[in-house]
């Protein structure tokens, strides 16, 4: 009889014993295991590394005669239309014995280009002008190379150049124009216009699903932040062609057709949070705060940006769509890193008796 006393004295204390370690030991297990992280001020931004083409609009001046001439204007500098860019120097004309000149007599109509140029200039072909007088016709900036791709990668051929045709002509070799005499026909400058440039890149379909027309973004040059816009894009199989179109100019844009950057979407500052501890409860987008009792208490937010991994939220207070304020996270709180199967399916029954 003392035996079966004893005996049911230990399976009691036993039970008692489990019944504690069910309530006290196991969620503290728990909370071992779960991974959380406090919240800090930062910023993110939403961006890409590209290769971008550039396409400007440039008009190769050449000479309408042989002539010696002398440059008048800096290589870079900004000019205005009817400027003129380069002196020619007078025609010499043959005297006779007695001393007065002879008639001139009629040109050829073949132009003595120098065998350099010849190719290159074929490869522009509408983008010449010819000039007598040295004088350019628009407003820009002037250069003295030549490189071929000046029809090629012009703003008219925005809509129809493919990856490998960009690819191909920005490996052109840029020649020197002649200095300070040449042929008829010969280049003796350029003229970018002073107008919209565009730079041209492709990315995968799924990353460039953020760009569309009109969006204002930044690319970096030189370590300075240019706001650009989305001109232009155009889906493909795997790939969409984009193109922005901008008006700064920079040291070095007139000898470059390639500009490797960073293309900024969107950069802002605040709480950051992993995009693994998002959840929804009725179709408001928020976190599990672990609160000082070791409860998971849910919070809702407000995003400023996403950039697939990492976002930024408002913190303390944030108003609605419908003018409301909303209390949210703050600083340190202790944020679940990535809530289980069991929470989110309980946030689901939550909300759906809350709207019953």
């Amino acid at each position: 009889m003392k035996k079966k006393k004893v005996a049911a004295i230990i399976l009691y204390i036993a039970l008692v014993i489990l019944c504690i370690s069910v309530i006290y030991v196991v969620p503290s297990v728990k909370g071992l295991l779960e991974k959380t992280y406090v919240t800090e001020f930062g910023r993110i931004s939403i961006s890409d590394e590209v290769s971008g083409y550039i396409l400007r609009d440039e008009v190769v001046y050449v000479a309408a005669q042989d002539m010696k001439f002398k440059r008048l204007a800096e290589h870079n500098v900004l000019t205005k239309a009817k400027a003129r860019i380069i002196e020619v120097e007078p025609e010499e004309e043959p005297a006779d014995a007695a001393g007065t000149a002879e008639p001139a007599e009629p040109e050829e109509e073949e132009s003595n280009v120098h065998r350099k140029y010849r190719s290159l200039l074929e490869e522009v072909g509408e983008h010449t002008v010819e000039t007598a007088k040295g004088k350019s016709a628009d407003a820009g900036y002037i250069s003295y190379y030549l490189d071929g791709a000046e029809t090629d990668l012009s703003l008219s051929r925005l809509m129809d150049l493919t990856e490998s045709d960009l690819k191909s002509l920005t490996k052109k070799n840029a020649v020197d124009m002649p200095e300070s005499k040449c042929n008829k026909g010969d280049p003796v400058f350029k003229v970018t216009r002073n107008s919209k440039w565009y730079l041209v890149f492709f990315l995968d379909n799924k990353d460039a699903e953020k760009y569309y027309t009109g969006r204002t973004v930044t690319i970096n040059i030189d370590g300075e932040e240019v706001s650009v816009t989305v001109a232009y894009t155009e889906p493909g199989d795997k790939k969409t062609k984009i193109a922005l179109s901008c008006k700064h100019f920079y040291e070095g844009f007139l000898e470059t057709r390639r500009l490797d950057t960073v293309v900024t979407v969107a950069s802002a500052e605040g709480l950051v949070l992993k995009d693994t501890s998002l959840v929804e409860k009725n179709g408001q987008i928020g976190v599990l705060v672990k609160n000082k009792l070791g409860q998971h208490v849910f919070k809702p937010i407000s995003i400023k940006a996403d950039n697939g991994e990492e976002c930024v939220a408002y913190s303390d207070i944030y108003v609605d769509e419908g003018g409301n304020f909303v209390e949210t996270i703050g600083t340190y709180d202790e944020i679940i890193e990535e809530p289980s199967p069991e929470e989110i399916a309980e946030l689901n029954e939550e909300s759906e008796s809350e709207n019953d």
